[in-house]
């Protein structure tokens, strides 16, 4: 629908509404003979390469229409190199992030890491504290929010962490939109680095010492969709090479690699780098936790589990990845956390069997819900509405997520799932939407109704009042 009160000010009168569309048609058309004369010259100089003789011509024609329009880009595409990496210091405040993180670590301040409940948040964590512990650090600790708690930082956990004694915050997977709570922790004298990759709220960062996050425009460091866990890589590796060990920052690609393809960011450039590498190490990892998950997870698929010599991000996405989420889900994100940095055999043991458990209790909880909303829609006419709105208090909030993301693919509309609270008077509730409704903004059109919401166009979440319950189902 067209904005008549911009229009209104923008064109004044008949005549130059008339101009405006003609300027505005004649630029869309020179754009469009731009990237049209553009398009034929990548072509000619793709179908010009050294390439056509040495690679099918079918994938060449599926890279072109990929954008991968240039050998070097082919040849970089085909075979990822580690040596191919941009300069991390091209993000913006890496050099000042490395120097305080250094300083830290040889004052032996009391460091703690602030992570997310998701894949990303948990190999973030996991791997920011290994290379913080070998790079001499003592006193590290890492905070992980319970679901209850909701996403991000949040001013209790902040104060808890200052009254333990921290003396620095660095956050992984989250933090870019922190305005008020970094604000606290800097009236209470709790420094903060933020590291993460989400969204930035228009230009600004918060007031944190320094933020790094692949998506602000200052960055030299031109590849913006990096997770949470390749944003804190590129700390790490900085941290490795100031003191000439490199290399020995890429046993963390394993975890990096779990991270990135459960975050389901673009397997491109950076992405595809890390994936590639960390897929090969997890056949050979020196994780001791993860290569006994993987044992339990592979080994009734291999009479041998040695044999096992590649995984692809299937297995990372559909089978490593929801064991990995289920602990955050039911109970505690943390217990992965706790399960890759343990050297302890008997540990290692009882966290991953407690996790293949969780993984079958989620499983059957979303059964559960998915059947039941399923007979909803089936006997009311919830079929009849555009957005699927159900709510229960049987629906656990912790998969209530994935339910919706079954409803979707089934009715293909947008579904909302509510766990209602009622002993707290509130309900939280996770939306899943479809390609051409854009499931925020149509929060942001009622956030009246809410206690809090926020997620992007695709997927969001809330907690909401009961008594604004079926208000919001009608709307």
């Amino acid at each position: 629908m067209r904005n008549t009160k911009w229009a209104a000010k923008i064109i004044p009168n008949p005549r130059q509404e008339r101009e405006y569309i003609e300027r505005d048609n004649k630029q869309k058309n020179d754009e469009k003979t731009k990237r049209m004369k553009k398009s034929k010259t990548e072509k000619q100089n793709f179908e010009n390469t050294n390439l056509s003789s040495a690679i099918d011509n079918d994938i060449l024609k599926i890279l072109y229409s990929r954008g991968i329009t240039t050998e070097k880009e082919v040849r970089e595409f085909l075979n990822p190199k580690l040596e191919n990496i941009q300069n991390p210091y091209g993000l913006q405040d890496m050099e000042k992030t490395v120097l305080e993180i250094e300083k830290a670590i040889k004052e032996q301040k009391n460091i703690w890491i602030y992570g997310d409940y998701d894949v990303d948040g948990i190999t973030s964590t996991s791997v920011l504290y290994m290379a913080l512990k070998e790079l001499g650090a003592e006193n590290v600790n890492y905070y992980i929010p319970i679901r209850d708690e909701g996403y991000g930082l949040n001013n209790e956990a902040l104060k808890k962490i200052k009254e333990s004694g921290a003396d620095l915050v660095i956050t992984v997977d989250c933090g870019i939109t922190a305005f008020p709570e970094v604000e606290f922790a800097n009236s209470i004298n709790l420094p903060i680095i933020i590291t993460d990759h989400h969204n930035l709220h228009g230009d600004k960062v918060p007031d944190a010492i320094t933020v790094v996050n692949p998506k602000r425009p200052e960055n030299e460091f031109s590849f913006e969709f990096l997770a949470g866990v390749g944003t804190i890589f590129m700390v790490i590796l900085c941290l490795y090479e100031r003191i000439g060990k490199k290399a020995k920052a890429y046993k963390y690609l394993d975890l990096v690699a779990i991270g990135t393809v459960a975050d389901i960011v673009p397997l491109v450039e950076e992405n595809r780098i890390l994936t590639k590498f960390g897929l090969e190490q997890l056949s050979r990892s020196k994780n001791k936790g993860l290569r006994f998950l993987l044992y339990k997870l592979f080994s009734t698929q291999n009479s041998d589990f040695n044999e096992k010599t590649e995984y692809n991000s299937y297995d990372v996405g559909f089978i490593i990845a929801p064991v990995f989420n289920a602990a955050g889900r039911l109970k505690d994100a943390k217990m992965v956390v706790k399960l890759l940095i343990s050297d302890n055999d008997r540990e290692i043991e009882i966290i991953v069997k407690e996790l293949i458990n969780k993984n079958f209790e989620r499983k059957e909880l979303q059964n559960q819900i998915v059947e039941k909303v399923e007979k909803h829609i089936e006997e009311s006419d919830l079929k009849e509405d555009y957005v699927i709105v159900d709510y229960s208090p049987e629906y656990h909030h912790g998969v209530i997520g994935i339910a919706a993301s079954k409803i979707v693919d089934k009715y293909y509309k947008p579904a909302i799932i509510i766990e209602v609270k009622e002993d707290e008077g509130i309900a939280v509730g996770s939306c899943r939407s479809i390609g051409n409704f854009n499931i925020l903004e149509a929060l942001q059109s009622m956030p009246e109704l809410f206690v809090k919401f926020g997620g992007h166009s695709g997927a969001a979440g809330f907690t909401i009042g009961i008594k604004n319950l079926e208000l919001f189902r009608k709307k």
